[in-house]
């Protein structure tokens, strides 16, 4: 019996295997083209859920701006199209709503396609600049001594840096008004981006600027690490089947980390996330620490930090206040449930929740539970020396919502750029996604409107700093941190006073 037991488990396993292989996404083909009617289908359901559903799709445009938009969709669907480029029309579509949550992503299929592919396709990575220029911060041509680290380049086959900039903008929705975090995007992932826009180019004609200020012109291939040279490289055809992968365990540093000063005159607290890997029980540990080890400043390091769930950011912010505050003014959806026909991710789950955690309120609209209207006290390990923290494009979501919180609070100085996020408000909550019917591709649908506070300007923007420092020419090009090293500067001429 246990001999058969043996035998059934080993053949699921196999089974199980072969299902999550490669070679089931083999009849799946980023080439392949939709019929028109599928497309103008995808199109609608898409519409007429954001248009039932969303809080805040008026937010930020009128009625006639989202109508020419969906109109100006449709007529774009004139032709069968690939997902990749209807995906694109997508994204340029929902960027009206100037939602920064309502984002598109490929369909699964697409995803477990692309995850079995070899880096290919436009080979640098590009830091945008504040004046739309790009400078090159990474080369996957490891061999190339001409396009290196802080070289500008001045266009891409033909386009211009600020052309570049300007539309591959439009594959990236932000809140509001706020371009820092479509800008740090594409400094993050340039090459992906291009390659999403422009698929089938091969070669790529570089006009780019020295450092002593003369130009050149120079032609690269599409990249293929399968085979690491200058020289021209087709673009693959059919996809060689590899090994099923081993799942890695992504290191704890990669989410968050404390490192104190060897002098003890300051700490970095960097939190790249408020998701599930970041643990509420280290939030706690590193503030109980710094309490006992008496750092007298904090540098509290949320760049990267794109957000995640408002319970992690709320626990934050009541490590750095020190009376009593409110964390957000009204959290509050136009529904109780989620409306219309369609596949939606958690639907069932979702209801549930938006029925037990929201209540009717005056004037429409439901408001959720908790988080709003309610006063919080600091923790009992509050830090209470000076803290800087650090933030940029990319500082979104629950970041801003903590950051919102914490501005203004006498220790508190933050230094950098204007977070992404939205500074009065933003659209969260529970987030499900739209799965549209033909193509797969999803949209994720925000669900409440969030107003940190109802007091502040309703102008689009995120967060400002309080000290403003922005990377210069020489920073990218020597790889410096220059909000790092400012809030060190801070830290230790504090000291002498």
């Amino acid at each position: 019996m246990r001999r058969l037991n043996s035998i059934l488990i080993l053949i699921i396993g196999i089974g199980f295997l072969q299902s999550c292989a490669p070679a089931g996404s083999a009849s799946y083909s980023p080439q392949k083209t939709y019929p028109v009617e599928q497309l103008k289908e995808d199109a609608h359901t898409l519409e007429t859920l954001l248009r039932k559903n969303h809080p805040s799709l008026y937010w930020y445009a009128t009625p006639g701006e989202i109508d020419s938009a969906f109109i100006n969709l449709n007529r774009k669907i004139d032709t069968p199209l690939t997902e990749t480029i209807f995906r694109n029309l997508l994204n340029q579509t929902v960027g009206v709503i100037r939602c920064g949550h309502t984002s598109v992503r490929p369909s699964k299929k697409h995803s477990w396609y692309m995850l079995w592919q070899p880096p290919q396709g436009f080979p640098l990575g590009l830091k945008v600049m504040d004046d739309s220029t790009l400078l090159i911060t990474s080369n996957l041509y490891r061999t190339d001594s001409i396009l290196t680290r802080g070289i500008e380049i001045l266009s891409i086959n033909q386009y211009s840096s600020k052309k570049l900039i300007d539309t591959l903008s439009t594959l990236i929705p932000i809140d509001g008004y706020s371009r820092g975090f479509s800008d740090q995007n594409l400094s993050n992932l340039f090459s992906r981006f291009y390659n999403n826009l422009f698929p089938n180019d091969s070669i790529y004609e570089i006009v780019y600027k020295n450092h002593d200020g003369t130009k050149g012109s120079i032609r690269r291939s599409v990249y293929n690490k399968a085979g690491d040279t200058l020289s021209l490289i087709k673009p693959p055809g059919k996809t060689q089947k590899s090994r099923l992968r081993p799942k890695r365990r992504t290191p704890k540093s990669t989410y968050r980390s404390l490192m104190i000063d060897s002098k003890e005159r300051y700490a970095v607290l960097r939190i790249n996330t408020f998701s599930n890997e970041l643990k509420r029980g280290f939030i706690k540990r590193s503030f109980k620490k710094l309490k006992k080890e008496r750092v007298p400043a904090l540098i509290l390091d949320l760049r990267i930090n794109g957000g995640g769930l408002i319970r992690s950011s709320l626990l934050l912010s009541k490590m750095i206040h020190r009376e009593p505050f409110r964390f957000a003014d009204s959290i509050v959806s136009p529904h109780r449930k989620i409306n219309g026909k369609g596949r939606i991710t958690k639907r069932f789950v979702t209801n549930i929740g938006m029925l037990l955690l929201s209540k009717k309120k005056e004037g429409g609209g439901y408001r959720f539970r908790y988080f709003q209207e309610l006063e919080y006290a600091p923790h009992r390990n509050r830090f209470s020396g000076d803290v800087y923290i650090l933030t940029g494009g990319y500082s979104f979501s629950a970041t801003s919502m903590f950051l919102s919180s914490v501005k203004g609070e006498s220790n508190v100085h933050i230094v950098g750029e204007e977070s992404g996020g939205g500074w009065y408000g933003n659209n969260g909550g529970f987030i499900p996604d739209i799965v549209l019917p033909n193509t797969g591709i999803r949209v994720r649908l925000p669900l409440y409107r969030i107003v940190n506070n109802h007091h502040l300007p309703f102008d689009g923007r995120g967060v400002t700093p309080d000290i403003e420092v922005k990377p210069s020419y020489e920073d990218v090009r020597k790889n410096e941190d220059p909000k790092m090293k400012k809030a060190i500067e801070l830290i230790l001429s504090s000291d002498k006073k």
